[in-house]
């Protein structure tokens, strides 16, 4: 999922407080360490997001894809407000690991509200966006104001790429369908619309292993891949030329969303004293929303030909990522209206941009469900990091949102 450029809008909009039901909830599913590494907890996580969302007045199903025998259970929480159309709110509840627990300020799996912020673990991504999405969700209820039917959709697996979570959801034997998505899990400066396609894999470098004492008798893959490389460095020019309709985040260097290829990781060589017969180098490779990864794939193996070839270099490649880009039409009610929630929950102009990374957006999309995205993970709270932490103003930014859009939906 990309984040790139969302800024907190902290310094723009004073923060009040969760109410303790709010702050309850969030500390309850931050306190369990559901990682998606380990894949623990996830039954226990999802028993409290479900007594919450029950205790808020939405009517909840679970969907357990229990893939390779693992509980890997999937929230679905209605709001049925005999509307005719139905809202899906794509949320997650695995998290990235903590890393060095040492280096945080604060334990990763406590609860810490200090100054405008609440500190740990998934606080921004996503749990804090669960936690909004049932609590606009209670308020709508109470109110009986919603104009739209609503889903929840909690899922796991997202940072792993969500084949048994909102896949599993959508493409499995649920099937849940929506007239329009709204994917919770990205940032407060720009209402997204669109993601870039993942291609990534591995080339290899094939050469001779030896003794180091005899260079003259080997070919050393590492020495191989030197001018292979900056032959590579090529492809990141042709892809830099590939650009979308949809526009770029703000901060950007181009207008429109381009494509990017890097290369990420290199790996080659046991021992100081040998030779290196084989090296490994791993690429990540962007597509825009209107690229078809087989035919970039397809690309790319004939370009890598070409550069083997010139620098007479053996090579094999193997793609092991393949995810489609994605894109929704800004003209599309419910993008606009969504875009006019926004914008009065923050009272400011926010763009619409489409993201760099990829998103869970393309599993909607790709059922014919017009999706965006909006949420409160920004760019400075360290998700992913050390000390993540969520704005409390970004929240309640995001509370507000939801219930300005179900309620301006015609």
């Amino acid at each position: 999922m990309s984040r790139m450029y969302h800024l907190s809008i902290i310094s723009i909009r004073r923060w009040h407080p969760m109410d303790k039901w709010e702050e309850d909830f969030l500390r309850e599913i931050v306190e369990l360490d559901t990682n998606s590494d380990e894949k623990k907890n996830y039954t226990e996580c999802t028993e409290v997001i479900g007594r919450y969302c029950e205790d808020a007045g939405l009517k909840v199903s679970v969907h357990d894809s229990k893939h390779d025998g693992i509980n890997q259970p999937n929230i679905v929480a209605e709001l049925d407000s005999g509307a005719k159309n139905t809202i899906l709110l794509c949320t997650h509840y695995d998290v990235v690991p903590a890393g060095d627990e040492e280096k945080w300020t604060h334990p990763p799996f406590e609860l810490l509200v200090k100054n405008g912020k609440v500190y740990g673990r998934g606080t921004t991504d996503d749990k804090g966006n669960i936690v909004a999405c049932v609590s606009a969700a209670k308020e709508l209820i109470n109110r009986g104001s919603s104009k739209v039917n609503w889903k929840i959709l909690v899922s796991p697996n997202e940072e792993i790429g969500g084949e048994w979570g909102i896949d599993y959801l959508i493409n499995g034997p649920p099937k849940i369908r929506g007239d329009f998505a709204i994917v919770v899990d990205s940032g407060p400066s720009y209402v997204s619309i669109g993601a870039s396609g993942v291609l990534a894999g591995t080339i290899t470098i094939n050469g001779t292993q030896g003794h180091a004492g005899y260079p003259f008798k080997f070919n050393n893959a590492i020495h191989l891949s030197i001018p292979l490389m900056n032959e590579m460095l090529g492809y990141s020019d042709r892809r830099r030329k590939i650009t979308s309709k949809l526009p770029a985040p703000p901060g950007s260097p181009y207008q429109h969303l381009w494509g990017r290829f890097s290369m990420t990781m290199y790996q080659a060589g046991s021992k100081t004293n040998i030779i290196p017969g084989k090296a490994e180098l791993s690429f990540d490779c962007r597509l825009i929303p209107e690229e078809d990864p087989k035919d970039i794939e397809e690309d790319i193996k004939s370009f890598l030909a070409e550069a083997s070839e010139a620098v007479f270099v053996d090579t094999d490649i193997e793609f092991k990522v393949r995810l489609h880009g994605w894109g929704s039409d800004p003209e599309n009610p419910f993008i606009k209206t969504l875009h006019a929630a926004v914008n009065d929950a923050v009272s400011s102009e926010i763009p619409i941009s489409a993201d760099l990374g990829g998103n869970d957006g393309h599993y909607f999309t790709s059922v014919g469900i017009p999706t965006a995205c909006y949420g409160t993970i920004a760019d400075d709270s360290n998700f992913h990091g050390i000390d993540e932490w969520l704005s409390l103003a970004d929240y309640e930014n995001v509370k507000n949102t939801l219930i300005t859009f179900s309620e301006m939906c015609k």
